[in-house]
């Protein structure tokens, strides 16, 4: 993932990541709320779905609320400390320092959701400050959440997004730049996923992982792969000669998919 982070490396079968968080709270039968408030529950949960999957990722966190709180109105004050006292993002990083003392060494994923989705939810709550305004504010805010993410241990950072509109595009380039130039520093891999609408070409500024719709065939770079977030879609995983270096999902998994069904599926897909 280093590799990735600076578009190098050989050739080697792509990470399987898919986005699996909510569902990891049946383990103990909690609520994904209870879990992600949890730095010890988040890690013996996630961890343990891990094992029971046979994946060699974990996520720290899930794109949701946690971002746009952290990183407020326009005008907030924010730096590293600000963002790292909300709580769901603060249970993370701990979960991420008792990951580090994991012998069997899990990639760590912090998944975030990206400048297009966090501009919605500034409107949302009533922002009116013009987009590039805010869009710069989100940057800075974004690049804070990848800094103590970075510097806690994680090996990548996925922003899930929706494609901006055209008048917005070089802004929220900027935006994503802005947080992916951090994680690059850090040689964390900055992964761009985008659930809605599409982008050609492809920004620069955070590593490609399109959906078969949005790109079927190999991009010029290094890039990922998004599934279906629905596990019974899922095809055969690629092999040791793939172009993609991650294979991951548009969206969360479900929190309410049965394990049993979710770890049939894992095994259908090897063994096709």
């Amino acid at each position: 993932m280093q590799d990735f982070s600076r578009s190098a490396g050989k050739s080697h079968a792509p990470l399987f990541a898919p986005l699996l968080f909510g569902v990891s709270a049946q383990i103990e039968s909690i609520t994904p709320e209870t879990m992600a408030h949890d730095p010890t529950k988040l890690r013996k949960n996630v961890g343990e779905l891990r094992r029971v999957l046979g994946l060699n990722a974990v996520y720290c966190i899930a794109p949701g609320e946690a971002e746009a709180q952290a990183i407020g109105p326009v005008g907030s004050e924010i730096s590293p400390e600000t963002v790292a006292r909300q709580e769901s993002i603060a249970a993370s990083l701990e979960a991420v320092h008792q990951w580090q003392a994991d012998t069997s060494e899990p990639v760590i994923i912090a998944a975030v959701h990206g400048p297009a989705m966090l501009l919605r939810r500034l409107r949302a709550a009533g922002g009116d400050a013009s987009d590039e305004t805010s869009l710069q504010h989100i940057g800075r805010g974004l690049a804070a959440i990848v800094r103590v993410f970075a510097e806690a241990g994680v090996h990548v950072v996925q922003f899930h997004d929706d494609a901006p509109s055209d008048e917005a595009v070089e802004l929220w380039k900027g935006a994503l730049g802005t947080a992916g130039n951090v994680a690059r520093f850090h040689r964390v891999s900055p992964v761009l996923v985008i659930r809605r609408g599409t982008i050609d070409p492809w920004p620069a500024q955070a590593i490609p992982c399109p959906t078969r719709e949005q790109h079927p065939g190999a991009l010029s770079r290094l890039h990922g792969r998004a599934w279906s977030a629905e596990p019974s879609q899922w095809s055969r995983l690629p092999g040791e000669e793939a172009v993609e270096r991650i294979v991951t999902t548009v969206a969360e998994v479900r929190d309410d998919i049965e394990i049993g069904a979710l770890l049939g599926d894992v095994r259908r897909i090897r063994e096709d």
